[in-house]
């Protein structure tokens, strides 16, 4: 075999492998075209999809917003509720204090004419309970000014705020 010959069969051999690759090639992109057709395609839903989420994702923070401002002004409603609550609760407690002070200076008073009776003690019974009873109107005197006084700051301090 001569040179020549051995170029052609080269030459030959190229241009088979450049043909079967342009062949690979081209099937290549085809099956390329294919996927961006079908990767577009897909695109174009999930774009159509999204869209129609958005109305409804509005909607929803529309009514998610609605609740919210309906429970803010629910919760709202009840705060005068809850002062009551509180401003009874104070009142209760003074009203306990006004009458521990109370039994306190009652049985004070008691003990104390119990003491004076052992000790033989010459004044009228009548007379020592009228005074243990002024004893015990003064102390429920005193607790129910201290309990108005306490009522009236309490209701200034409130309409400060």
């Amino acid at each position: 075999m001569e040179n020549n010959d051995i170029m052609t069969w080269c030459i030959a051999i190229a241009v088979v492998a450049f043909v079967v690759l342009c062949g690979f090639l081209i099937s290549l992109m085809k099956t390329a075209q294919r996927s961006l057709v079908t990767a577009q395609s897909a695109l174009q839903e999930v774009k159509e999809t999204v869209e129609g989420l958005q109305g409804e994702v509005k909607k929803l923070a529309e009514n998610v917003n609605d609740v919210a401002g309906d429970i803010r002004g629910k919760l709202q409603s009840t705060d005068p509720l809850f002062s009551a609550v509180q401003d009874v609760g104070i009142m209760l407690s003074e009203v306990t204090g006004t009458a521990r002070e109370a039994a306190h200076s009652f049985t004070h008073s008691i003990r104390k004419q119990a003491a004076s009776m052992e000790k033989k003690d010459m004044t009228p019974s009548w007379l020592q309970w009228a005074a243990m009873g002024s004893r015990v109107a003064m102390s429920i005197q005193k607790g129910w000014k201290l309990h108005q006084q306490k009522e009236q700051a309490q209701s200034y301090a409130k309409e400060d705020l």
